[in-house]
């Protein structure tokens, strides 16, 4: 995909957050391959004061196997400062001033942080502040990654946060003017979430969640209307004066929602709605061009084009007589948006038949128990172990046999090469019986010449010392033993031939076997020691035999025949002495061989158990990859899904009778899953494969598989993968009647995410257009309808025409609204609808009064320390008091400006000339020239003659008079008098006392204009 701009996304918050994260895991999804992803001039900047959504290989942001999560370079820490050490130490953050004012204030106000800001908006500002500089390097450095990409300079780049919490909402307004200040070139859109007033889940409503929200929209209206100039951190605390009337605002457009679409269809705003924000930018960024001619509406729609006219609403109370002097008071630079989108839900579908397979596969691993109907199966196969395993050839194999465990015959290879035992004393009988021969008793001189032997030469060392050493190294013989025994029954599990069930088998009979093998040697210990005492009697009775013997009878062959039966029998006790060593190291063996098996059991058990856990997983995704979705039947939802899933159980059914596919995959997966290197043993193995891994290779090795398979299995119109929404929609929407139904219901449903309050929004506003008259001039409605095309089948062409129309025919004439129908979209399996209300003042949003009526509340509690706490922690800067009023200003009552009529016939702009009560000026010629009103001057205010027009001025030039900072105390004292000798003279001896009685309450109040 070229894309020509480069898009920088800026999460704010954990709201801005868990935007950012649905839309890295949907780039995942749609683009799988990251050489593919990497091309995308596509940045993501998290800036949060908790690192709650940081961290390598999280489960909530793996897609198919791969990774998701943010990177440390996407990530900027706002919380890396001592907050309190910034208060106390303002002298060294001199661009915080302007933001903290009163640093003794600020600090009581925010009091201690916890992880977060905790809903306290200036905490969130102050830390933002900061870090600000962290925040434009980090800004910096991705802009730099997205044009190396590109190769264009062309940038949007849009923030998200919500209002309510205190990160987010406490860092918008710098992460907005920081942002415009360093690229004052780029389209910015601002996407912020305002409070829902059914809360998901208890809690989250620490005291300030509503008054956040009303506080933030306030200082978004008042900086898109220049009339905030917040502090610039990043300079010396100078005001940032960033309105540019090109764009009519700092920002390029406020994106405004919350979890209710007009309609009235609510969904979960920390679940849904994070999903719902990141698919309609998603929408944006990826699917829709300006090249295509039937989204330009949208594009209008989404940038405010063509509404230079009307996005900006003027002060109401400015008098027409001073209508150049008009100020703006309010932006209606926003939008809201709502996305509906009709899917053939193939990414299910293919998470679907892969967990099906892949517990297939896992139970290959677990029981290897094939099934020609069903596949591997999560059943057990009844095995005879003792012949499979536990002949004797294998038992000596595994040096499990008593020639190995009593060191008869060497355990580790490195040992030296030795003779058996019964081999070794034969052949040194035979070398030292010569050298015996010329003793007096050759006997007893061969018996001394092999106890020597026994005691110093044996294997070097003699026997005691032989085994003595042993003994040291007895664990390491053990494991060796082990590890041949291991390795031989991993590499049979690693090529399929056996399972972990038989694994786990194998290693319980070892336990069995060692303990039985035990026994054996007990009782060969003990047949040993008995047959050493015969032995030894039988030696001693030679050697008596011998002395007997007379010279002559020694010298023939009777003695011959003795000496050389006394060798055997000396060779027969030097084996049997060095045995009973060896059946005393073979009990140790055994003991410390049983510990080793029993480790090895569990370490098994333990893997198979990491596989059944894997088995779980697997059964839960195929539960949570099952077709919930209503489909057509309930349009109501964000998403529809249309599928047939018969289709997809009978694709599935079939993979798993493949036997060759399933074990080939199988091997690819072990292969995959097993660490590098060689093979250490299963408690290894088990630490280093996570259910992760597994997970994350069940999906990666076999998408591959399946849609090969796919494309072999399935016929064309059999198929579940690659298939055309459109196709799925003709098979349900069979008559004309039906497609124009469908496409009505589901115009009428795609609201925006925003309840409004129409009074509002239609309400004619003094010096602004009315949109009575001028209806373009609020409250526009685009829809844009994004279709795959029919591709080369002229039936489904007919069926999509059919359904074109029916959109286009879905909406009333009389509305304000814009539909477009694109038949070029890029996803094949997806129908989307977009709709975009725009140019709206924030008053009307229907819970705005509610925010209002919670924020005034919490400010004006009747104690001032609490009140002036408050007010700190609800505005990013300053009290608010100076932002202009997000609502309209009330009509005026009489008794709002009676005060200042009595002042006007104070100070002689309220006349009586001829009888009657009149506004009196003097003309461009110098003559004082009068307009009546009424005769009596209680009358004036219900007069026809007091025009509105008229009643402005006259209390304009009261206002200009009275705030003229010239006047003097003495001027002001001057005029007090003016007001009591007027009422008491004029108005008290004219009516009767109870309307006097109200008239000198409004002199009263005129006296208090006054005075102030």
């Amino acid at each position: 995909m070229d894309m020509s701009t480069n898009h920088i996304l800026v999460g704010l918050g954990g709201t801005g957050g868990k935007i950012l994260r649905e839309f890295k895991m949907r780039m995942f999804e749609e683009y799988p391959d990251a050489a593919e992803r990497n091309k995308f001039p596509i940045g993501l900047l998290y800036v949060d004061s908790t690192r709650e959504m940081m961290g390598i290989g999280r489960a909530d942001f793996r897609v198919m196997g791969q990774d998701a999560s943010f990177s440390e370079s996407e990530f900027v820490d706002i919380k890396s400062i001592d907050l309190t050490a910034v208060l106390d130490n303002m002298n060294s953050y001199p661009a915080l001033k302007g933001v903290v004012q009163n640093a003794t204030a600020v600090k009581t106000a925010i009091g201690a942080l916890g992880e977060a800001a905790g809903q306290k908006r200036r905490a969130g500002r102050v830390l933002f502040a900061a870090n600000a500089s962290r925040y434009l390097s980090a800004l910096g450095n991705t802009y730099t990654n997205c044009t190396t990409r590109s190769r264009t300079d062309e940038l949007m780049i849009h923030i998200f946060a919500g209002l309510s919490g205190g990160t987010g909402s406490g860092s918008i307004i710098d992460a907005i003017v920081q942002t415009r200040k360093a690229y004052p070139d780029a389209k910015i859109m601002v996407y912020a979430m305002v409070a829902e007033m059914r809360l998901p889940k208890s809690g989250m409503d620490k005291g300030r969640y509503y008054q956040n929200c009303y506080a933030a929209l306030n200082e978004l209206s008042a900086l898109q209307s220049g009339r905030f100039e917040p502090t610039d951190v990043t300079s010396e605390g100078r005001a940032a004066k960033l309105f540019s009337a090109r764009i009519k605002g700092v920002a390029d457009g406020l994106v405004l929602y919350s979890n209710v679409n007009e309609n009235g269809m609510t969904v979960d705003s920390l679940t849904e709605l994070p999903r719902l924000v990141s698919d309609y930018v998603f929408t944006r960024v990826f699917l829709l061009t300006k090249e295509n001619d039937d989204a330009k509406d949208f594009f209008r729609a989404y940038s405010f084009e063509n509404m230079d006219d009307f996005c900006l609403e003027y002060d109401e109370t400015t008098p027409a007589s001073r209508a150049a002097e008009k100020q703006i008071a309010r932006t209606k630079k926003i939008n809201s948006f709502g996305i509906k989108r009709i899917i053939y839900p193939e990414q299910r579908i293919l998470q679907h038949v892969t967990y099906t397979i892949g517990r297939s596969i896992l139970y290959q691993f677990k029981f290897n128990n094939w099934s020609d109907e069903l596949g591997f199966v999560d059943e057990e196969l009844n095995k005879d172990y003792n012949e499979l395993y536990f002949k004797p050839e294998n038992i000596k194999k595994w040096k499990l046999d008593e020639s190995h465990l009593t060191l008869n015959e060497k355990i580790l290879d490195s040992d030296a090469a030795q003779k058996p035992f019964d081999e070794y004393w034969h052949s040194k009988a035979i070398e030292l019986a010569e050298l015996a021969k010329t003793a007096s008793c050759p006997l007893e001189e061969l018996h001394h010449m092999l106890n020597t032997v026994f005691d110093k030469q044996f294997r070097v060392k003699g026997v005691e010392e032989f085994f003595r050493m042993k003994t040291a190294v007895i664990d390491e013989m053990a494991a060796d033993i082990r590890s041949t025994i291991e390795k031989q029954l991993f590499e049979k599990w690693r090529n399929g031939e056996i399972s972990i069930y038989d694994l786990v088998n194998v290693a319980n009979k070892l336990n069995t076997f060692i303990d039985e093998q035990r026994e054996r040697l007990e009782k060969s210990k003990v047949a040993n020691e008995e047959e050493l005492a015969a032995i030894v009697d039988e030696a001693k009775a030679n050697v008596s035999e011998w002395k007997e013997l007379n010279v002559l009878q020694r010298m023939v062959g009777q003695g011959a025949r003795l000496y050389a039966g006394h060798q055997e029998i000396l060779s027969d006790l030097m084996t049997a002495r060095t045995k009973a060593a060896g059946y005393d190291f073979a009990l140790s063996m055994c003991r410390r061989l049983s510990m080793v098996f029993n480790n090895m059991f569990e370490e098994i058990m333990r893997f198979g158990q990491k596989i059944s856990e894997a088995i779980a997983e697997t059964e839960r995704l195929i539960t949570a990859n099952q077709k919930i979705n209503k489909g057509l039947e309930d349009k109501t939802g964000a998403v529809i899904e249309v599928s047939e899933e018969e289709d997809m159980m009978r694709f599935e059914k079939t993979l798993l009778r493949k036997k060759d596919t399933q074990t080939e995959a199988a091997k690819s997966l072990r292969n995959a899953l097993l660490p590098e290197g060689t093979f250490k043993n299963f408690g290894d193995l088990n630490n280093r494969i996570s259910l992760d891994d597994i997970k994350d290779n069940l999906e990666l090795k076999l998408c591959d598989v399946i849609k090969t398979a796919h494309e072999s299995i399935c016929r064309s119109d059999k198929q579940v993968l690659g298939l055309n929404v459109l196709a799925q929609l003709q098979q349900e929407l069979t008559t004309d009647d039906a497609i124009r139904r469908f496409a009505l219901d589901l115009v009428r449903q795609s609201g925006v995410y925003l309840k409004f309050n129409d009074s509002e929004i239609r309400r004619a506003v003094k010096n602004n257009e009315n949109p009575t008259t001028n209806p373009a001039s609020v409250f526009q409605k685009c829809i844009l309808v994004s279709m795959p095309s029919a591709e080369d089948n002229e039936q489904l062409k007919a069926f999509a025409d059919k359904l074109k129309q029916a959109f286009a025919e879905s909406f009333n004439q009389a509305e304000q609204v814009t539909i477009k129908v694109s038949q070029s979209s890029p996803r094949k399996n997806e129908i989307s609808i977009v709709s975009v209300i725009y140019c709206f003042p924030m008053r009307g949003i229907e819970w705005l009064s509610t925010y209002r009526q919670r924020y005034e509340d919490l400010l004006n509690t009747g104690n001032d320390v609490a009140d002036r706490d408050n007010s700190i922690l609800l505005h990013a800067e300053g009290d608010g008091k100076s932002l202009p009023n997000l609502f309209i200003a009330d009509e005026l009552k009489p008794e709002q400006y009676w005060p200042y009529f009595i002042l006007a016939a104070a100070l002689n702009i309220v006349t009586k000339n001829d009888g009657a009560w009149g506004y009196s000026e003097t003309n461009k010629f110098g003559r004082s020239v009068s307009t009546p009103i009424a005769s009596a001057f209680v009358d004036i205010v219900d007069s026809n003659d007091l025009t509105e027009d008229l009643r402005e001025k006259i209390m304009q030039r009261v206002k200009d008079l009275i705030t003229d900072p010239e006047m003097t105390r003495a001027d002001r004292d001057s005029i007090e008098q003016a007001i009591i000798d007027f009422v008491g003279q004029e108005i008290v001896p004219s009516c009767a006392a109870s309307l006097a009685e109200r008239f000198e309450g409004y002199a009263e109040q005129a006296i208090e204009l006054i005075k102030k």
